[in-house]
């Protein structure tokens, strides 16, 4: 799934810097691993189990209206050293030139997980990978640094274990050195896929 920003007319791109509208692949060979969407209580656990097992830290970016249902699953995912990540509170997309909305959605967010972790986010996605003025504006303000992803496992679509399976194996065939994968905590079939997925990149280093 492509930050659909990157699409927009060149005078549009120019009210933000390429650097932060871009998928980046990160620095190094080293393989990321990004959940977003939770957390989840009934499956975030079982993604953190499968990271504990191998030894793997990975980037979390939490929806802020979630973070409620599962704070003892927050604290959790910062007990293990993994890094926290602002997802805005409602998983909402913002009128494109709006800022009060977008600066609501990612204070808030950042306020709950703090609360919750008793650490603030360090990192922010926008939902969908679609950066606006605002959230730029927004996650910069309150010290965040935006990234997204340079290539999408494609587990929101699964919907079968026969899914799961295929989309492990196409993730294999298609990850390469640099990499930021994105994942979904909340999936009921990431369990699943990480099992074919992690050890192949274990031998990566930590996220």
């Amino acid at each position: 799934m492509t930050p659909t920003f990157a699409a927009r007319p060149g005078w549009a791109k120019r009210l933000i810097p390429d650097r932060v509208v871009r998928r980046q692949a990160s620095r190094g060979a080293t393989i990321q691993l990004t959940f977003d969407d939770g957390p989840d209580p009934e499956t975030t656990p079982g993604v953190l189990d499968r990271l504990e097992e191998y030894g793997l830290r990975a980037t979390f970016f939490l929806v802020g209206n979630r973070v409620a249902r599962a704070p003892h699953v927050v604290r959790r995912i910062r007990e293990a050293g993994h890094v926290l990540g602002n997802h805005t509170f409602s998983h909402a997309v913002p009128s494109y030139f709006s800022t009060r909305a977008a600066w609501r959605e990612v204070a808030t967010c950042q306020r709950i997980v703090a609360e919750a972790a008793g650490a603030a986010p360090t990192l922010f996605r926008p939902p969908l990978g679609r950066l606006t003025p605002g959230l730029v504006a927004a996650a910069w303000a309150h010290g965040l640094a935006v990234t997204n992803w340079s290539l999408d496992s494609g587990d929101w679509q699964c919907r079968s274990a026969e899914d799961a399976d295929r989309c492990a194996r196409e993730t294999l065939d298609r990850i390469r050195p640099g990499d930021i994968l994105l994942f979904h905590d909340d999936h009921p079939y990431i369990g699943r896929i990480l099992d074919v997925v992690l050890p192949v990149v274990l031998g990566s280093g930590p996220a």
